[in-house]
């Protein structure tokens, strides 16, 4: 079936077209396991250029229904979106926070001692005690959690757990207001790894599965470490996009 542009839809073509994907995969018109059509039966089907489906194709992608590999084709993995975020970072604050529309929920906040290897990470000496908070971070309520959260905090701000998780925005924000810290630099840590066995039931994965972690160190005007997180993020719930631009 060939599907023409509806040139009184004011949305861009590609995202028509990932929108017409969509409906029809969730409508069944594609088992999960089977591979979705060629980019050149798209774009005869659509009418469209190579570099437009591709843009549909990758849009789909996001929404968690379809894996794509290269040289592989695009194979259906869901008809229904699992809970996966993904993240656009085309400017600094993306590397800082989750969008607004996550929630992260306190499981247990504890008193725990640094060890050497926290210690080196925060620039603090071994042996301090700090407030360690563990959450679980969702798109909604009823998806399927994107990542696995651990917190260290200055046991002086242990009065901010209560309000984690009831208003939007990261929890150095928090911080800012209710202390009047003012945040100078945030060092960022990626990289791969596997869902500790410890966390693997709440994150509703094998212990083990692939993950992404990222580590983040919050550091105020004076220098000090007031907040290092620790998330884990199974695949492929989660990814970042990022845009970099040349300068001129």
């Amino acid at each position: 079936m060939t599907s023409r542009q509806d040139i009184t839809d004011p949305r861009p073509r590609y995202r028509q077209i990932a929108d017409a994907l969509r409906a029809e995969i969730r409508g069944g018109q594609y088992a999960i396991g089977t591979m979705l059509p060629t980019e050149t039966e798209l774009c005869g089907r659509f009418q469209a250029s190579r570099h437009t489906i591709r843009e549909a194709l990758r849009l789909v992608e996001d929404a968690g229904l379809v894996a794509r590999r290269q040289g592989s084709g695009t194979t259906v993995i869901a008809h229904e979106n699992p809970g996966r975020l993904v993240q656009d970072i085309s400017r600094v604050g993306g590397l800082l926070q989750y969008p607004d529309e996550t929630r992260l929920t306190v499981l247990r906040a504890r008193d725990t001692v640094l060890d050497d290897e926290a210690s080196a990470l925060m620039n603090m000496p071994a042996g301090e005690t700090w407030l360690r908070v563990e959450g679980i971070r969702r798109v909604r309520v009823t998806t399927a959690p994107i990542c696995f959260t651990t917190l260290l905090l200055p046991p002086e701000f242990a009065a901010v757990v209560e309000e984690i998780g009831q208003e939007p925005g990261p929890v150095y924000a928090l911080l800012e207001r209710r202390f009047g810290l003012r945040l100078a630099s945030v060092d960022v840590d990626l990289s791969a790894g596997g869902v500790p066995a410890t966390q693997a039931a709440l994150l509703e994965v094998e212990a083990g599965a692939p993950a992404l972690m990222i580590r983040r160190r919050y550091i105020d005007e004076t220098g000090r470490v007031f907040e290092v997180s620790h998330s884990c993020h199974p695949a492929p719930r989660f990814h970042y996009r990022a845009t970099l631009r040349r300068e001129l």
